[in-house]
């Protein structure tokens, strides 16, 4: 990579031609149309049919949206980069996935679909107590909703880097048109765009690698380099849980980040419910394990593409670009400048997995909401159902509001990102523990049921704050493996502001 060539790149992140625009905007009026047709022309006049899809869709598209939904644009931009600096162990966790299957189709599955709730945490008042899943509805609510502008600014900044387009602008379009499908169209259009923005993920993610190995040459180079370079590496046995990523840490540790996801998710049954078996749940259940490998798949080999390609030139060591997080829409502009629409088709994959969070997440909280705070504050009224309906739809826009203002907050504040993870990751331990106490322990009551929770709330609050705070103090560091800048343009190395040619992230 020369001094021109990286220049030429930089300019070409403000020159976002027509075609790109073009392949967004279609992606978008696409979605809009969706929520059009869902919203006006096959209206949903009850809260089961908004809510739940009628109770009678297919596998195929709750399949696209289970995937969809638990991929976002951190999916598509971190986890490469993830594996440029810090190597391919993050990967034991395709192992977990094989797991989930059997833990969710035969463990949980089976007690939420047979009760047919509207309310996932129906169940924790019928187990334990109205107070149990008010408190559990609660902590689900405010953590989604602190979590959705985190899921909207991420690929808003990728945007930025390759157009050029203001955060500000740009995260309130894409929220919007997330609103309206999202409110109008209910469950349905969810699952509809969601199933279309899939395309575009699956789409981005297939383009980029094929352009990837061709400018590589062969998959057996990219291997070679990645070996050599030490970052081909699944089966690290060390038992120590202090260090980075191990087998043990990820294999492990990753169940207990997807049964909150899938297991005990709302938005998870709320899909599994919205078909007409229990045989279709877990058909979609296994379908979409194998929709994660393989976007998880696609997303590993991009990350051995862009240490092929970056090997003995670091861009952020060489100042090209200012943190890994920005390595993926970099790369992209590099290997797709010369093909019109393809920057486009990324974009629109990673803008994508924003929306079907989002929707999802919209959708999601509001039935939650609905169900487990409206209903008890309307209890001596008696609404028709396209009324409450259209309470259903005000509490989506109120909502998509809030993540909008969020944004700009999250941009004020950049440390907020490693919290917002750290509040996630503390209140999904402890609603998971919930359910898993009250389906597995039928001796557990009601008093010791709220007091594990308040008391896992706190202690994981301590502990993954804590980790924060002695990483922001330095004091927590966990060392990447070797760049390199040794065949970087010559005014490239000149300006470093060290004499040096290897780096070690921290």
């Amino acid at each position: 990579m020369n001094a021109t060539e990286s220049n030429s790149l930089v300019s070409a992140a403000l020159m976002f031609s027509w075609v790109e625009y073009s392949v967004l905007c279609s992606m978008l009026l696409f979605s809009l149309l969706i929520g059009v047709y869902y919203g006006w022309c096959k209206k949903q006049d009850t809260v089961a049919e908004y809510m739940l899809g009628g109770k009678n869709m297919s596998i195929f598209p709750v399949t696209l949206s289970v995937v969809a939904s638990y991929v976002s644009g951190i999916t598509l931009i971190g986890f490469p980069a993830e594996v440029y600096s810090y190597g391919t162990q993050f990967y034991a966790i395709i192992f977990t996935d094989l797991a989930m299957y059997f833990i969710v189709t035969y463990l949980y599955l089976p007690v939420f679909y047979n009760l047919q709730m509207n309310s996932l945490y129906e169940y924790l008042e019928l187990r334990f107590s109205k107070f149990t899943r008010t408190l559990a509805s609660l902590i689900f609510a405010i953590s989604l909703i602190i979590f959705l502008p985190v899921v909207i600014y991420v690929p808003a900044l990728a945007f930025n880097q390759v157009a050029g387009v203001s955060v500000h602008v740009i995260s309130p379009i894409v929220t919007l048109i997330c609103i309206f499908y999202t409110s109008f169209g209910g469950l349905k259009a969810v699952v509809w765009t969601d199933a279309l923005q899939s395309f575009f993920i699956l789409g981005s993610t297939i383009f980029v690698v094929i352009l990837g190995l061709k400018k590589i040459g062969s998959i057996s180079e990219v291997i070679r380099i990645n070996d050599e370079g030490e970052r081909l590496e699944l089966f690290n046995m060390n038992p120590s849980p202090f260090e980075r990523n191990t087998f043990w840490t990820i294999a492990f540790g990753s169940i207990f980040m997807w049964i909150p996801q899938l297991a005990v998710h709302p938005g998870a049954m709320q899909r599994f419910i919205a078909v007409s078996s229990f045989k279709k749940a877990k058909a979609v259940m296994f379908w979409s394990v194998i929709g994660f490998l393989t976007i998880y798949g696609l997303v590993l080999v991009i990350g051995l593409l862009l240490y092929a390609t970056y090997h003995d030139c670091d861009p952020v060591a060489s100042g090209v670009v200012e943190k890994t997080g920005q390595l993926v829409p970099y790369y992209v502009m590099e290997v797709a400048h010369d093909y019109p629409g393809l920057t486009g088709l990324f974009i629109s994959g990673v803008l994508s997995a924003a929306l079907s969070s989002i929707s999802s997440g919209l959708n999601t909280v509001a039935g939650t909401m609905y169900e487990d705070f409206f209903v008890y504050v309307l209890k001596g009224e008696k609404l028709s159902e396209a009324r409450q309906n259209r309470i259903t739809k005000i509490i989506v826009l109120v909502l998509g509001s809030l993540c909008i203002l969020g944004v700009f907050v999250i941009e004020k504040l950049g440390a907020i990102f490693q919290m917002v993870g750290s509040l996630v990751g503390a209140t999904n331990g402890s609603l998971s523990g919930l359910f898993t106490l009250g389906i597995f322990f039928p001796q557990a009551n009601t008093k010791g049921a709220i007091a594990g929770t308040l008391t896992s709330l706190v202690v994981m609050s301590v502990v993954v704050f804590g980790a924060q705070v002695y990483s922001v103090r330095g004091l927590l560091r966990y060392p990447g493996k070797m760049t390199s800048v040794i065949n970087c343009a010559p005014d490239l190395i000149a300006s470093l502001p060290f004499n040096a040619t290897l780096r070690c992230d921290t």
